[in-house]
């Protein structure tokens, strides 16, 4: 049995100034091969970033505090602790979040962690492939894999 607090409040593993966005990783630390979860904490003021979607990864998102907004290709929609949204791969699961209220946010993500993984940001006009997953570091002598953007074809 693997155990550790998800809502202690350190460390996180990724802290991102500009979103306003900090997470940490659970599936690293235990080794999870083929599961993966964090917890997201958007701050007050969170904007959001592009559309997104995987393709190769299912995402779960469960409101535990806060009321974020969750934008698709439908529109924008405020949620509330409770709240629990399913994203499938490809166009059907694009979507982003950002917090415009003056309260922190926080989401627990859960999705699949299959590779290569495809992450499409059609608005922007770029994806990312990865043969394995970015923020686990590579063992020594290991394969290195394939971490790469790349311009997506014009839309017709």
């Amino acid at each position: 049995m693997y155990r550790l607090n998800f809502l202690a409040d350190q460390p996180w593993d990724e802290v991102n100034d500009d979103a306003r966005m900090r997470v940490r990783w659970f599936g690293h630390p235990f080794g999870a091969d083929v599961l993966g979860a964090s917890l997201r904490e958007l701050l007050p003021g969170s904007p959001g970033g592009w559309l997104h979607m995987h393709y190769g990864v299912e995402e779960m998102f469960f409101v535990l505090a806060g009321a974020p907004t969750v934008r698709t290709p439908e529109g924008e929609e405020e949620l509330s602790p409770g709240d629990v949204v399913y994203f499938p791969e490809g166009p059907d699961g694009l979507h982003d979040f950002s917090n415009p209220t003056s309260e922190p946010v926080r989401l627990l993500a859960v999705s699949t962690k299959r590779f290569p993984d495809v992450v499409a940001y059609p608005e922007q006009g770029v994806a990312w492939v990865a043969t394995r997953h970015p923020e686990r570091p590579v063992p020594e002598g290991g394969d290195n894999g394939i971490i790469a953007r790349f311009e997506l074809p014009p839309r017709q």
